[in-house]
């Protein structure tokens, strides 16, 4: 069995920081959150945003904050927790050590029992949703006409990874995925906590380097992987560091007649809960736009547009590179949602991107501040030429266009309205043919193999 030979600290105090330790993963194991779950029917309670919610968890005394950035108040939870296992410990410590009656390697054991599942449960449904392209999308067309330094770090790198050809996104998520089902078993547990200590030590820096606001719950499970390992450690060091012989761990759990009998089910329901995972989030980006709304916009729209006309409260206004007013170019996407380029500074949302079904699907705009963005609803006119939009800023609620939408052919859009205020507001605009190389695509293929 592994053997603590640290420092004389470590020995003498080994069992109350096992058990310590044990209390602090505990309570940071406990869904402690109010808003874990969102809706109201059973079919939105049973979805893969709540599946998804449920497995990566994080306990939250103290709210973490929802916007990107360098944020990082919820290591205080960790603090809390801390505190609340010394204090737990001092005060019965005694009668849980009789109660359990359990030598340090049984507590250790169950220790990293705890860890394994929490964390094999987390970075499979993670890796999930890096294989089906689910947290990461390809660019939008939007975001393919907005400049490079509007983009707030964390999109940029999204973005970047979106497009990746050479498997890096998938490859990540495999290796998640594979590092999660090792640590299922316990032999195995070493080869799936080390290989995710790789994978999460580079999570981690992301987080912080891009300020995609995740820099502490990535923390956490590579703080869960770090104690997964660090049971195999001595070993590990003695056999490929000084290359001297080593003991084979000697340890051997034994489970009394409960445990052992429903052990094999909690397995294979384990198991089971991964494989519906799966299905669920395949079936739903292939049967959606996820994560972009699923209304269809107006038909054969989509697609860049040049401002060619701009009149505005009856005043043309010239193409400028400073009036605010003026726009410089629209973009339909295949969706409801239709964003402007302009010379006005635009409000930036800076919410975490989230894995949302069930609430309004946000990724498209977040994170870039060159654009405004707006929902639309439509209607079709009597006379079947034209059609009524109506325009809701995504970002600021209480910006509104009403427009009448005439297409007299296949390039040319025009739009007769007023804004929230009453202004009215001519435009025509002219689709760009244009052709990206991204979609495009090379030549010759890049081969890094």
């Amino acid at each position: 069995m592994t053997t603590f030979a640290d420092s004389h600290f470590f020995k003498r105090y080994r069992s109350a920081i096992l058990y310590i330790g044990l209390i602090f993963f505990l309570i940071l194991s406990i869904p402690y959150d109010p808003n874990l779950f969102t809706g109201s029917s059973f079919e939105d309670l049973v979805s893969l945003e709540n599946w998804f919610g449920l497995a990566t968890y994080r306990t939250s005394f103290i709210a973490e904050s929802p916007f990107v950035g360098s944020d990082v108040r919820g290591y205080y939870n960790w603090a809390i927790a801390l505190a609340l296992a010394l204090l737990l410990f001092w005060a019965f410590g005694r009668k849980i050590r009789q109660t359990f009656q359990a030598d340090d390697d049984r507590v250790f054991y169950w220790l990293r029992v705890l860890l394994r599942y929490r964390l094999a449960l987390a970075i499979t449904f993670i890796g999930l949703v890096k294989i089906i392209p689910i947290q990461l999308p390809e660019p939008t067309i939007s975001e393919l006409h907005t400049e490079y330094g509007d983009f707030l770090l964390w999109k940029l790198y999204y973005l970047t990874n979106g497009i990746a050809t050479a498997g890096y996104l998938p490859v990540i998520g495999a290796l998640e995925i594979v590092g999660g089902l090792f640590l299922l078993n316990r032999r195995t547990a070493i080869i799936g906590s080390g290989l995710l200590i790789a994978v999460l030590l580079n999570v981690v820096i992301v987080n912080y380097v891009y300020e995609i606001g995740e820099q502490v719950y990535s923390s956490f499970l590579l703080l869960l992987a770090v104690v997964i390992f660090s049971y195999d450690w001595p070993r590990f060091y003695q056999l490929l560091i000084k290359k001297t012989a080593t003991i084979p761990d000697g340890f051997w759990p034994v489970y009394g007649r409960s445990v052992a009998g429903i052990r094999p089910y909690l397995q294979a329901l384990f198991l089971l809960l991964i494989a519906v995972f799966s299905v669920q989030a395949y079936l739903s980006w292939k049967n959606s736009d996820y994560p972009f709304p699923d209304e269809k916009g107006l038909e054969g729209a989509a697609g860049v547009y040049d401002v060619k006309d701009f009149v505005w409260k009856g005043d043309t206004i010239p193409y400028s590179l400073s009036d605010t007013l003026r726009w410089k170019d629209v973009v339909f996407e295949k969706w409801n949602t239709l964003s402007i380029r302009g010379n006005r500074s635009v409000k930036v949302d800076s919410l975490k991107p989230r894995i949302a079904f069930n609430r309004e699907r946000n990724y498209e705009y977040l994170g870039n501040g060159g654009r405004e963005f707006f929902g639309y609803t439509s209607k079709q006119g009597t006379d079947k030429r034209t059609t009524t939009i109506k325009l809701t800023g995504k970002v600021s609620k209480g910006h509104t266009f009403a427009f009448i939408v005439e297409r007299p052919d296949k390039r040319t859009v025009l739009l007769d309205g007023v804004n929230q205020l009453g202004d009215s507001l001519h435009v025509r605009l002219e689709k760009v043919n244009k052709k990206y190389l991204l979609h495009e695509g090379r030549r010759k293929p890049i081969r890094i193999y």
